[in-house]
C-alpha cells in the first residue's frame, strides 16, 4: 500500500515566542499555509518578559536607532490583534527614569538639547514632587510613549488562533528529522517550503545557524504584593517597578551570562531586593509572589538575525531581538513576511549576511 500523501506546507516556524507568533500571524494574512510547533513550556522567554518598550535606554540615555518607525508599527499591529481579539494587549503607560548619579542628570540635560530625543524625554521633576521618593534622591524624569506588552495574554491568544487554523503543533521539531535535502523539505508527514527558526537561545545548538554569534544572557523578574502605596508609573532606577492592579507590581530585572540553566539564584533574589529596598524603603514588606527566569537572545553586534541559510536555501532564521521584541519584532515581522514572500530585500544591518564568513561549508 502507497503511504499517505505528505501535506504541503509553505512555512514551518519553529518557536510559539512573540518573532514565531507574530511572524505566523503576518503570513496567515497573506493566506499562506503555515505550521507553528512549540512545546508549550509555561516558562519561556517571551513568557516571563515583563514586554517594557521604552525608547530610550542605558546609563547614556540612547534613543533605540528607528524607533520613529518601529514604535508606530508596534503600536498598529498591537491595536489591530486587540480589535481581532477583543481584548488590549498594549497598555500606554506613563514612565519616569530616576537619576542614579550627578553624572546621568547631565546626560539628560544634553539629550534635552537634542531635538530627535524630544518627543521621548519629558520633564524633570525633584524628589519632594514624588510621594515615593526622600529627600535623598536626585529626582528624574519623565519619558515619553512608553508602556508594556501583556506578552503572556497575546501569546495564548494566537496560539488559539493558530490552533483553530490546524496551524499549531504541541511538539519540538528534532532537527535529525528534518529532511533538508528534500525539495520540499519534509518533516513528520509534512512537505515544507520553507523553515524559520524562531526559538530564541536554542539557536546556538543549531546544527545549521550556531556560527551566528548569539549571546544570551539569563534575566529574573518577581512578582511581589504589597499593602503599601505604589507608585503609579513605572518607574526605572537602575532595575524597574512596573505597578500592576490589587497592590501587585513586577520588579525587574538581572544581567546573567553564566550559568544560562533557567534556574533562580540567591544572587538575582539580593540583586533585585537591594535595589527595591534600597529606592522604596517602604516597600520592604513585599510579598514575593512569583519568580520567572528567561533567557534573552541578544546578539554580538545587537541587531536580530534575519535571513536564509547561506547553503540551505529553505532554511531560514528570525531570532536575536534581545531584550527590546516587544518594539522591533512588529517591523520586523512584516519586513520578513515581505522578504519571504514577495522578495524585498532584508536590510543590511539584520541580514545574517554579515556573518556569512563565519558559515562552515557544509
Amino acid at each position: 500500500m502507497d503511504a499517505s500523501p505528505k501535506k504541503k506546507i509553505e512555512f514551518l516556524i519553529v518557536g510559539q515566542g512573540l518573532a514565531g507568533s507574530l511572524l505566523g500571524w503576518r503570513l496567515i494574512q497573506q493566506g499562506k499555509r503555515v505550521l507553528v510547533v512549540d512545546p508549550c513550556l509555561k516558562q519561556t522567554t517571551s513568557r516571563t518578559a515583563a514586554g517594557l518598550i521604552n525608547p530610550v535606554t542605558g546609563k547614556r540615555l540612547v534613543k533605540t536607532a528607528g524607533v520613529e518607525t518601529y514604535l508606530p508599527t508596534a503600536k498598529a499591529l498591537y491595536e489591530r490583534l486587540s480589535e481581532f481579539f477583543g481584548v488590549s494587549f498594549l497598555h500606554e503607560k506613563r514612565q519616569v527614569r530616576l537619576f542614579q548619579s550627578e553624572g546621568e542628570l547631565l546626560q539628560w540635560e544634553k539629550r534635552k538639547n537634542q531635538a530627535d530625543y524630544d518627543p521621548f524625554l519629558g520633564e524633570q521633576f525633584a524628589a519632594d514632587e514624588k510621594h515615593y521618593l526622600n529627600g535623598e534622591s536626585l529626582g528624574g524624569f519623565e519619558q515619553k510613549q512608553c508602556g508594556y506588552l501583556n506578552t503572556v495574554s497575546l501569546l495564548d491568544k494566537l496560539r488559539h488562533f493558530f490552533e483553530e487554523r490546524d496551524s499549531f503543533i504541541n511538539g519540538t521539531v528534532d532537527l535529525g528529522a528534518l529532511k533538508i535535502d528534500e525539495q520540499p523539505v519534509e518533516w513528520r508527514e509534512y512537505q515544507v517550503d520553507k523553515v524559520i527558526f524562531c526559538d530564541g537561545y536554542h539557536l546556538q545548538k543549531n546544527r545549521w545557524f550556531s556560527w551566528l554569534p548569539l549571546q544570551p544572557a539569563q534575566g529574573e523578574i518577581f512578582t511581589l504584593e504589597t499593602d503599601q502605596s505604589l507608585p503609579e508609573e513605572i518607574v526605572q532606577f537602575g532595575k524597574w517597578l512596573l505597578p500592576l492592579p490589587n497592590g501587585q507590581f513586577k520588579l525587574g530585572a538581572t544581567w546573567q551570562w553564566k550559568p544560562l540553566d533557567e534556574q533562580p539564584t540567591e544572587r538575582a533574589a539580593s540583586e533585585l531586593f537591594n535595589a527595591c529596598n534600597g529606592q522604596f524603603p517602604h516597600l520592604k514588606g513585599a510579598r514575593l509572589i512569583e519568580k520567572k527566569v528567561g533567557i534573552r537572545p541578544g546578539t554580538k553586534d545587537k541587531n536580530p538575525f534575519l535571513g536564509c541559510h547561506p547553503n540551505h536555501r529553505q532554511l531560514f532564521v528570525f531570532n536575536g531581538f534581545g531584550s527590546k521584541g516587544s518594539l522591533l519584532i512588529p517591523w520586523y515581522s512584516e519586513c520578513f513576511s515581505r522578504y519571504l514572500t514577495m522578495g524585498d530585500i532584508l536590510p543590511d544591518s539584520v541580514d545574517i549576511k554579515r556573518y556569512e564568513n563565519g558559515c562552515p561549508a557544509v
